[in-house]
């Protein structure tokens, strides 16, 4: 044990000895680390919270589409839909984005006013005394509860007013009656929660449609078999399962993760040169200082030895300082260099941070892409050196 620790102490002042060529490896190999270790943070938690919305959604999403287009579908299908065996309910959905000219922000407004605990698990937080039941307590005509950036976006407060306008133009106001937290919240922030009368007055729809209808199938095996008997229902219209929603948001991730880091190949063919400046052979001044180990009595296996715990140190030091701040980057800041990528065109600013989703077996994963290939390719070059005389290294 003390053998080890005077080998880590001599190795640390030799690496010291060079500091400024030490220190751009690490920042170099910190670099390369803070990207790629950030494009996996930000795509894993975007898709955990993903997988987290879906889990309060429906079973299947009904959309009428009309010359490639979705359109508000008749409520009069409930019924029929409802008959089907398998169903446990059906809801039709008054929901819808709205642009506000004053932010620049795209909210999504839904009227619903009956069970808030259904919709991304919301939890009311108001200033006025609530029963136990607060969480399905019904909003009222004329009031709104928003989420946590439309309340900073538009610097008001619970009891303040939104002024909005109707399809037509028309002047909509709205009382803040509170706001709610969420364990979905990268959804829920820009989420506001009318009743469904002042959505279908906001977005023009008639009490007759809705935007969309929610089936709930309690068995998920029979959800193909129902979705094809909705079809014979509403013939052309469109039937999205939950099951399609996660593979195609799987699917978008992976391919704007693929896209940021092809981006960043430039990164990985400036660590491939770092790898290929320790496979050459080592410097003037590096080989005589092997030589003076060799002349003081090391063996070869111990310079080997010294030469790969150099590497581990560097490495391993870059690494981490990779990680860390790429782990502050995206769920402290926000991921302000990689979240316009990733979120979207409809993100509400200012952005909130994300909530943390870390998977330790890619770190390690990624640890072993890059630490251990690091140390390997030193060990050839290094015993090319180690093995020859001291006196011919002297004398060159």
């Amino acid at each position: 044990m003390r053998a080890l620790l005077y080998t880590i102490d001599f190795a640390l002042k030799a690496l010291l000895r060079q500091k400024t060529k030490n220190l751009s490896i690490v920042a170099l190999f910190g670099l390369i680390v803070f990207l790629f270790s950030g494009i996996d943070f930000m795509s894993n938690a975007l898709y955990h919270e993903t997988l987290k919305a879906l889990a309060f959604q429906p079973s299947l999403i009904i959309q009428d589409v009309r010359a490639g287009r979705q359109v508000p579908i008749s409520l009069a299908h409930v019924e029929d839909i409802a008959q089907i065996p398998g169903v446990s309910s059906v809801k039709g959905r008054v929901w819808g984005y709205y642009f506000d000219p004053f932010t620049g922000a795209n909210y999504t407004i839904v009227g619903d006013s009956e069970d808030l605990t259904e919709l991304w698990d919301l939890r009311v937080i108001s200033p006025e005394p609530a029963p136990s039941d607060a969480g399905t307590q019904p909003i009222k005509g004329g009031e709104a509860l928003v989420g946590e950036g439309v309340i900073k976006l538009r610097r008001t407060r619970v009891g303040g007013v939104l002024n909005f306008q109707d399809y037509a133009g028309h002047p909509v106001p709205l009382k803040v009656r509170g706001t709610f937290s969420s364990s979905v919240s990268l959804w829920a922030h820009d989420l506001i929660l009318l009743t469904e009368e002042d959505a279908r007055r906001l977005f023009g729809l008639d009490p007759g449609s809705a935007w969309d209808l929610a089936v709930y199938v309690p068995n998920e095996f029979e959800v193909p078999k129902v979705g094809e008997k909705i079809l014979r229902i509403i013939p052309g219209a469109r039937v999205i399962a939950t099951n399609q929603l996660k593979r195609t948001y799987g699917s978008s991730y992976g391919f704007r993760s693929g896209l940021v880091l092809s981006l960043n190949m430039t990164c990985l063919l400036a660590f491939l040169i770092l790898a290929y400046d320790r496979v050459a052979s080592p410097s003037q001044e590096e080989q005589r200082e092997i030589a003076i180990l060799k002349a003081t009595g090391w063996q070869t296996s111990d310079v080997i030895r010294l030469n790969m715990l150099q590497s581990l140190i560097l490495s391993l030091t870059g690494f981490l300082v990779g990680v860390v701040a790429s782990y502050c980057h995206v769920f402290i800041a926000g991921a302000p260099l990689l979240r316009i990528v990733f979120a979207g065109w409809s993100v509400l600013y200012p952005p909130h941070p994300i909530p943390p989703s870390f998977d330790i077996s890619k770190v390690f994963g990624l640890m072993f892409l890059t630490v251990v290939p690091y140390i390997a390719v030193g060990i050839l070059p290094v015993w090319r050196a180690a093995v020859r005389d001291p006196e011919e290294v002297f004398r060159s």
